[in-house]
């Protein structure tokens, strides 16, 4: 394994363990290695970036190493850290809440030397974008720092022009999740967080070139563009965290997206409960209840065309279903006010096997 300046932080409450993680990331030629059994004492050289990879054990000094986890993420946000479970926890359920929790990758011990050097080999390239975007990168904040803006400007703009397909691998990601393909899952979302985090930095690089060349409108408007897709990353994270929650309550459900979208609907997050209903129609098209529940989020964002097509589609594959002909009526006539307290019925009134409406 090629570890060139590598840094690795270990936290574990276990002196055996810490014993064994030590002497194999040495023997896999890591340059540093920190061991400490509690998370504060390495936040200082985290944020220094005197550690480019953490390992955790199942458990620290007052916590489980999922929650370790959760708190590192925490107080970290804006680093995209390679961070690598290392426990003796191998079930399924273990697995997802530590993938939830912003894990890179999960090692059951006893490992071997092969399947930690692969796990570390694995954590950091999926992490990283592609080297030559990351050398156009650094060549761009060069420039600005030159005071050459608007070649910089030009070097961005061609790390921008490409299309962001951080969601892209983030569906890939919940997909192998929900397949129980956590090594597939991993490595997507990994990748989906890698590129956002070079998008959110390339725009705050054009923020910069701008405000050099003293256009404060600019300036101001591609931090708005770098503060959005931090939003989006943070707004990913809790994605994952809640279908994560919803595998674990119940594994075998034919359809978790279905219980997402109703879940973000409830928070008010109807952009991401239509996202969530529209990876569900991959799984099950042709479930009146899923169509409904995506005509209830379009009455919520005020997209009445979309609600109409849906509750069609839900009362052609019912029928009855009066609670999607009694909303159809309404919206057709644009009666709007109140249609999101209309009252509801539960998934039991449509059969055992439908999916769950949102009420």
């Amino acid at each position: 394994m090629e570890t060139p300046n590598i840094s690795v932080a270990i936290l574990t409450n276990n002196l055996h363990h810490a014993a064994r993680d030590k002497k194999c990331c040495l023997d896999l030629n890591i340059k540093n290695v920190i061991v400490s059994d509690e998370l504060d004492d390495l936040l200082d050289p985290i944020k220094e970036d005197a550690v480019q990879v953490v390992l955790i054990d199942a458990a620290v000094k007052g916590m489980d190493g999922a929650s370790c986890l959760r708190a590192l993420r925490r107080a970290t946000r804006s680093k995209l850290l390679p961070v690598i479970m290392v426990t003796t926890e191998s079930g399924l359920q273990n697995v997802v809440k530590a993938i939830a929790a912003g894990c890179n990758g999960y090692v059951i011990r006893p490992y071997s030397m092969t399947t930690l050097e692969r796990h570390l080999q694995m954590a950091l390239e999926t992490t990283s974008v592609d080297e030559v975007e990351v050398e156009q990168l650094q060549t761009a904040q060069e420039l600005v720092q030159q005071g050459r803006f608007d070649e910089a400007l030009q070097e961005f703009s061609e790390i921008v022009e490409e299309e962001n397909e951080s969601t892209v691998w983030f569906n890939k990601g919940m997909d192998y999740l929900h397949r129980q393909k956590y090594g597939k899952a991993i490595v997507a979302f990994n990748k989906a967080l890698a590129l956002n985090a070079m998008y959110a930095e390339a725009y705050q690089g054009m923020a910069h070139a701008y405000k050099g060349k003293g256009d404060d409108a600019n300036y101001r408007a591609y931090l708005d563009k770098s503060a959005e897709i931090l939003a989006l990353q943070d707004r990913l994270a809790e994605l994952k965290e809640l279908f994560a929650e919803i595998l674990q309550a119940n594994p075998d459900a034919v359809n978790p997206y279905n219980s997402l979208g109703i879940d973000l609907r409830k928070r008010g997050d109807y952009p991401g409960a239509l996202h969530a209903y529209t990876q569900a129609l991959t799984l099950t098209p042709k479930d009146e209840n899923l169509h409904y529940n995506i005509a209830k989020a379009c009455i919520f964002a005020k997209d009445y065309d979309r609600a109409i097509y849906h509750l069609e589609q839900a009362a052609s594959l019912r029928d009855p279903f009066p609670e999607a002909t009694k909303l159809l009526a309404k919206l057709r006539a644009k009666q709007y006010d109140g249609l999101a307290q209309a009252p509801q019925t539960t998934a039991a009134d449509a059969g055992q096997a439908a999916l769950a409406m949102d009420v």
